[in-house]
């Protein structure tokens, strides 16, 4: 079952039954994200091209919009209920699920769990090249850049610089990702002393309905 407070398959089916495709394939993708069931991940990130493909068409004339726009936006609409059912299979049964992922894509998700397993031993020099290595194998691994954004940040003498690209990077890949929004902005704040970029971030993280932006927009943002 998904860890409290990430969104389950019954919260993004009201979301998507509201008509809010792109909210809800974001929330379905950083809820898996979050719990590594990848392949669903993997699948959302494509689906969230897609939709953002669409919306760089709706410079065209109402029209066109009537006659194929919203012919795509069905489309999009029945490709993200057949990914909610994906996704509500690894609610239901991840370890079932798991033992279906194909080996390539295991060995991605072997490495980056390694990877997380050094950073919570204070492996950090470790973990960093680890996370460097899964973003070798697979360039479009959100959470690695993420990782290692996080952990560049935490060194010694941290890496500001190339945090900052990570997160950048995360945020190309998926758009509105809670935690790089959520990291990016601690990094704007203690580096850049950039406040009113990181409050940016947080508000966004906040209108999403994350409460973990309330407090960092409640210490650094009141004006």
């Amino acid at each position: 079952m998904p860890r409290p407070n990430l969104p389950t398959a019954k919260s993004i089916r009201f979301i998507l039954a509201d008509g809010r495709l792109k909210e809800a394939v974001e929330r379905l993708q950083f809820s898996a994200e979050q719990q590594q069931w990848l392949p669903v991940a993997f699948s959302a990130r494509r689906l969230q091209a897609e939709i953002r493909g669409l919306e760089g068409e709706l410079w065209l004339s109402s029209e066109q919009q009537s006659e194929s726009t919203h012919i795509k936006r069905e489309q999009l609409m029945q490709k993200a209920i057949k990914l909610l059912d994906f996704f509500r299979k690894w609610e239901q049964d991840p370890d079932g699920q798991a033992k279906l992922f194909d080996t390539e894509h295991r060995e991605k998700v072997d490495l980056f769990l390694l990877g997380i397993n050094e950073r919570r031993s204070g492996k950090t020099s470790k973990a960093i090249k680890t996370f460097t290595s899964v973003i070798h194998k697979e360039p479009a691994f959100t959470e690695a850049y993420i990782e290692r954004a996080a952990l560049l940040m935490q060194q010694r003498n941290p890496d500001w610089e190339q945090a900052l690209e990570d997160l950048n990077t995360a945020l190309r890949i998926s758009p509105n990702h809670p935690l790089a929004l959520t990291n990016r902005g601690y990094l704007y704040i203690h580096f850049y002393q950039d406040t009113q970029q990181a409050c940016a971030d947080w508000k966004e993280v906040q209108n999403m309905g994350f409460p973990i932006a309330d407090a960092l927009l409640e210490k650094h943002c009141k004006n």
